[in-house]
């Protein structure tokens, strides 16, 4: 019972583990310029799975040493998909690189580029808006989902980009709902009643043929002799006991007794009723 506990509890946690990863999305962050906070969060960067409200929380600490700072936000982004798309910049040349944001929604990061843009002073626009010259801008892109990945062409030389993903977690855990009852909706009880023949009586049937269709009567069980656990115990038995038993008595029967000992007995027997006499 023991095992099937901790058997039960490994599946849990690695089917929770499995939904874990599929709510998840990338983070990748470029600075054209030494970026104090990014190096601070690399190094105390010791999993590649970390929740996305903290970090989204942070996006501040990034600071506002940059003349425009660009979010990109693709619904539905996955990691395995980082190489089928076309990003702005290398991803392997990005200054902080999170595979696994766990369970990002897009209102905790629409609230935290709002409060980045609010804490740096710079204007929050999106990408179909003109940003005003001399002003430190923060543009919010919404990047269709799969497509190729553009920057604003008049990007200034002081820059961070800023590359994650969001997850609708309420279309996943309806689906998810959906995938668990699907199999016991579809399960549906034979009627067996109904392939049965009949078994009415005709009109000149006898008493007993009467009783045996009656529902208060006592019903006899056809094919009900040579059930399974019969059947197992006669191939056990004639499998497995009756060969032990016959090879126990062949080998009993095969005992000999030395004949020395034959010798032995006989002499005591003699010397025996000699005494007796």
């Amino acid at each position: 019972m023991r095992f099937l506990t901790v058997g039960a509890s490994s599946a849990l946690l690695l089917a929770s583990a499995a939904a874990a990863f599929r709510d998840s999305s990338p983070l990748l962050v470029w600075s054209s310029e030494p970026n104090y906070g990014l190096d601070e969060a690399r190094a105390e960067l010791t999993s590649g799975v970390i929740g996305a409200d903290a970090v989204f929380g942070s996006l501040e600490t990034i600071g506002c040493d940059w003349d425009m700072a660009v979010v990109v936000r693709m619904d539905e982004l996955h990691q395995t998909q980082i190489k089928k798309i076309s990003l702005p910049l290398d991803s392997s040349k990005a200054d902080l690189h999170i595979p696994y944001l766990i369970r990002p929604t897009r209102e905790a990061l629409d609230t935290s580029v709002q409060s980045w843009a609010e804490n740096c002073g710079a204007e929050l626009i999106d990408d179909s808006a003109t940003p005003e010259k001399g002003q430190r801008t923060l543009v919010y892109i919404h990047a269709e989902h799969g497509k190729d990945i553009a920057l604003p062409q008049d990007l200034p030389a002081r820059n961070i980009v800023v590359v994650t993903g969001t997850r609708d977690l309420s279309k996943h855990e309806l689906k998810r709902q959906e995938v668990a009852e699907e199999p016991f909706e579809s399960v549906k009880v034979p009627e067996v009643v109904a392939s049965l023949p009949s078994l009415s009586p005709e009109p000149n049937a006898s008493a007993a043929a009467k009783n045996e269709t009656d529902p208060d009567a006592p019903k006899r069980k056809h094919n009900t002799y040579f059930t399974t656990p019969l059947i197992t115990a006669i191939l056990i038995t004639f499998g497995v006991f009756i060969p032990i038993v016959f090879l126990s008595v062949k080998a009993l029967a095969s005992v000999q007794v030395p004949p020395r000992l034959l010798e032995i007995s006989k002499a005591l027997a003699v010397d025996k009723t000699r005494k007796d006499q």
